[in-house]
């Protein structure tokens, strides 16, 4: 895809630096373009069929085990998707997580409190993975005033004199130009 010419170069890097003694700490999250690898390894659940009276067929979205295991497929999402994102960070490494393993994603959390993270800390990476694949109104917004600044300052250039007027448009001389 090509928007004004150029090519896409992809979603933007967002970035937190959590101050240390013995140096800043900085993570990069990236946004998820494809899930795919996820469904592979973690189908999403289908609810059970029911036969209905007179025997038609049909789904029961209802049933407390279909969404047991939904709940529990959301969350392995989301933890997959947490990662995945990270992964952008040059040189984290997990020492208890498998990405093939879904029974292992889950121990991020384990391993950032036993890194020494405070619990507002790990609030924060996981806020800045939320803000590398979401678009809020913030952004939104922030976005649109950069925009709508540049057209106007584009406006306002083109619409400006530059240079010093030498003629009236009826082609007399300005006064004092001559």
């Amino acid at each position: 895809m090509l928007l004004h010419g150029k090519k896409l170069d992809g979603p933007k890097e967002e970035i937190l630096v959590i101050p240390r003694q013995g140096g800043d700490l900085v993570f990069k999250a990236k946004a998820i373009l494809d899930y795919g690898n996820f469904d592979k390894l973690c189908p999403r659940p289908t609810p059970p069929q029911i036969v209905k009276p007179g025997g038609a067929k049909t789904t029961d979205p209802t049933d407390i085990d279909y969404l047991r295991k939904l709940d529990e497929w959301a969350q392995q999402k989301t933890h997959w998707m947490i990662l995945q994102s990270l992964s952008a960070t040059e040189e984290l490494t997990w020492e208890t997580i498998d990405l093939v393993n879904p029974n292992t994603w889950a121990n991020y959390e384990t391993e950032l409190r036993q890194a020494g993270f405070s619990e507002a800390e790990g609030g924060r990476i996981i806020s800045l993975v939320i803000s590398a694949n979401g678009l809020d109104q913030d952004k939104i917004d922030e976005a649109t005033n950069r925009f709508l600044a540049a057209q106007e300052a584009l406006q306002n250039a083109e619409s400006s004199q530059n240079t010093e007027q030498k003629t009236m448009p009826f082609g007399e001389p300005v006064k004092d130009s001559v």
